[in-house]
């Protein structure tokens, strides 16, 4: 897999130790989640929306892994809702979806994305990108793990 970076944001993470994975494909987001706590990175699952502030309630996260295409609520308005929550207005939000990037950076609400990662990348190159969000100041830019 190969991994793109280009300046989406300025946003940056000293370090990833959270993610949440939001996604209404609950094998698939139990099975990233998974795979990526056998490395030290702290993990939550959510099934949407509702989900995912019911947990950023109590839990922040460093990186929001977002499915796009979700039942009731999709990624657009469930990345906005997490942008109004205080907590995690500065959360990096990545778009996780087998759609193209295109759909995130033509949309209107694209600026409310930090990055995108495509479902199916491999687990060591989603583990490779995350691990390279957490460089510090230097590492700006919009990311794609694709």
């Amino acid at each position: 897999m190969h991994i793109e970076q280009e300046n989406w944001t300025h946003r940056h993470l000293d370090a990833v130790s959270r993610v949440l994975v939001v996604d209404d494909y609950r094998a698939s987001a139990i099975a990233v989640a998974d795979y990526l706590s056998l490395f030290g990175i702290q993990t939550r699952v959510a099934g949407g929306c509702g989900d995912a502030l019911e947990i950023i309630r109590s839990w922040i996260p460093d990186v929001v892994l977002l499915d796009l295409m979700m039942p009731q609520r999709d990624g657009f308005t469930t990345a906005r809702a997490i942008r109004q929550y205080p907590p995690t207005s500065g959360a990096f939000i990545c778009a996780y979806t087998a759609r193209e990037e295109a759909l995130i950076t033509r949309s209107d609400e694209g600026s409310l994305f930090d990055g995108y990662v495509r479902k199916g990348a491999s687990p060591p190159s989603l583990l490779s990108w995350l691990n390279q969000l957490g460089t510090g100041p230097e590492s700006t830019g919009r990311r794609a793990c694709t």
